[in-house]
């Protein structure tokens, strides 16, 4: 199998998965998930209006917008991809195109990336204000671990799934 087949069919599992999750579950793997391959899959959910704000707003965050406020322009930036989506979820954030707000969380005391990090980078984009506030969601899910079951953010059988592929007999 090539490269692209395995990449196509990682993310086919990974998506059928998010298919079926609860909006819980896509804030633990939003959480968890190894940043550096999951691009589809957060993607997705940003592409998503039924995911929580919480969520978008971690993902914001971790997709590391503290760090993308020194460059002016999508062709300024390192990784131009990512400036251009940190924009479109300001863009949606601000819209109400995410209704849902049942999850609770705060940038300014999350375990993962914030708007803390970073602070002699000189701000070029600064960060909105809607995206320093906390969501005061009713529901807390706990994601400073992975819980029992889970990889990653992703159940087990999941996670075997992708190994499978990537390690076949």
């Amino acid at each position: 199998m090539t490269p692209e087949q395995i990449q196509s069919q990682s993310w086919e599992i990974v998506r059928s998965y998010l298919a079926t999750a609860t909006r819980a579950q896509w804030h633990l793997f939003a959480a968890r998930a190894n940043y550096d391959s999951n691009a589809a899959a957060f993607q997705w959910l940003i592409d998503n209006p039924e995911t929580d704000r919480a969520t978008v707003l971690l993902l914001y965050w971790n997709l590391g917008a503290a760090w993308y406020v020194q460059f002016a322009c999508e062709q300024d930036a390192l990784h131009p991809p990512t400036f251009a989506l940190l924009r479109l979820i300001e863009q949606r954030y601000d819209a109400g195109y995410y209704q849902n707000a049942d999850i609770w969380f705060d940038p300014r005391h999350s375990d993962g990336a914030g708007p803390g990090d970073y602070p002699d980078i000189p701000v070029i984009t600064p960060i909105p204000d809607l995206m320093l506030h906390a969501v005061n969601g009713k529901d807390y899910v706990e994601v400073d671990c992975d819980p029992e079951g889970f990889d990653e953010g992703l159940p087990l059988a999941v996670v075997d799934a992708l190994y499978a592929l990537h390690e076949p007999d």
